[in-house]
C-alpha cells in the first residue's frame, strides 16, 4: 500500500516539476555537466594512463611469477579502463555534435524576447 501512495504521489507531483523548469534551467544543466565533464573527463583520463605505466613498470622489474601476474592485470585494467573513459569522452561527442547541444551551441542560441516598455525591457532588433 505504501508503494501504491508513494507511485501516485511521484506520478502527481511530475507535471508540477516539468511546468516549473524553464528552457533557460534546462540549458544552464547542460551547460554545467559540460563544463564539469571537460574538467574530470581528462583527469580520469590521466589517472588511467599513470595506472597503466604503474603496471608495466611493476611487470619489468619484478622476477617473481605471481608479481608479473598481478602487473599485467593492472596493465589490462588500466588498457580497459583507459579505453571505456575514451569511448565514453567520444559517444558525448558525437552525441553533442549530431543533436547541435553543448556550450558553443547553447550561447549562440537566441532567445526569444517580448519588449514591455513600461518595465524597460526592450529587445535588441536583429
Amino acid at each position: 500500500m505504501k508503494k501504491i501512495i508513494s507511485l501516485g504521489l511521484v506520478l502527481v507531483s511530475v507535471p508540477s516539476f516539468t511546468f516549473a523548469a524553464t528552457n533557460a534551467d534546462a540549458w544552464s544543466i547542460l551547460g554545467a555537466i559540460g563544463n564539469i565533464l571537460g574538467i574530470v573527463i581528462p583527469i580520469l583520463i590521466t589517472l588511467a594512463v599513470v595506472y597503466f605505466i604503474w603496471g608495466v613498470i611493476q611487470y619489468t622489474v619484478s622476477t617473481d611469477e605471481e608479481a608479473k601476474k598481478g602487473a599485467r592485470g593492472k596493465i589490462i585494467q588500466g588498457l580497459i579502463g583507459l579505453f571505456v573513459i575514451v569511448a565514453f569522452w567520444g559517444i558525448l561527442s558525437l552525441i553533442k555534435n549530431t543533436f547541435g547541444i553543448g556550450p558553443e551551441q547553447l550561447r549562440s542560441q537566441d532567445i526569444p524576447c517580448i519588449p514591455n516598455p513600461a518595465a524597460g525591457i526592450t529587445c535588441p532588433q536583429g
